[in-house]
């Protein structure tokens, strides 16, 4: 299979990206509230915020310059199909995260408009619930970004 390094890049992004926050919400949704003050899983969940943006961090700088340092300047800089597939792929992106932004803004507003309580949280019981909601629909919007990507490339390829 033959991949373009702008390919290359997206596939290692896609991955980094579910492994390393895949592991964030398994590991924020466990939190056994049962145990623990709300304060105490406040600091958890921020705790595993940060190691996960740090982890995301060094993933990236060390692979993406892996595979920089194998391609060419014309394959970093892409020509006008890389540029009309990150555009694309954007595109699908952002609507994810207005949705998911929109959605979260309802969530936090129509209870205060409509004079009732909220029961998702109940079904859903973390700590920071609404931060989570945001982080959780822009890595959403991301893998799906980084998806679309990944299909047109292959769309292209074959």
């Amino acid at each position: 299979m033959n991949m373009t390094l702008k390919e290359k890049s997206t596939w290692l992004s896609l991955i980094a990206t579910l492994v390393i926050f895949g592991s964030y919400t398994l590991n924020v949704v466990s939190i056994d509230l049962a145990s623990v003050s709300e304060q105490q899983a406040i600091d958890i969940a921020m705790g595993n915020l940060s190691q996960a943006i740090l982890y995301i961090i060094i993933v990236e700088i060390i692979f993406q310059s892996l595979i920089t340092v194998a391609g060419s300047r014309a394959d970093i800089e892409g020509d006008e199909r890389d540029r009309f597939i990150a555009l694309t792929a954007n595109n699908s992106g952002y609507w994810v995260l207005s949705i998911g932004v929109v959605m979260t803004l309802g969530h936090l507003l129509l209870p205060h408009a409509l004079g009732v309580e909220s029961s998702i949280k109940a079904y859903f019981p973390i700590p920071l619930f609404e931060v989570h909601v945001l982080l959780l629909m822009f890595i959403f919007s991301e893998i799906v970004r980084f998806t679309h990507q990944i299909i047109l490339y292959r769309k292209d390829a074959v």
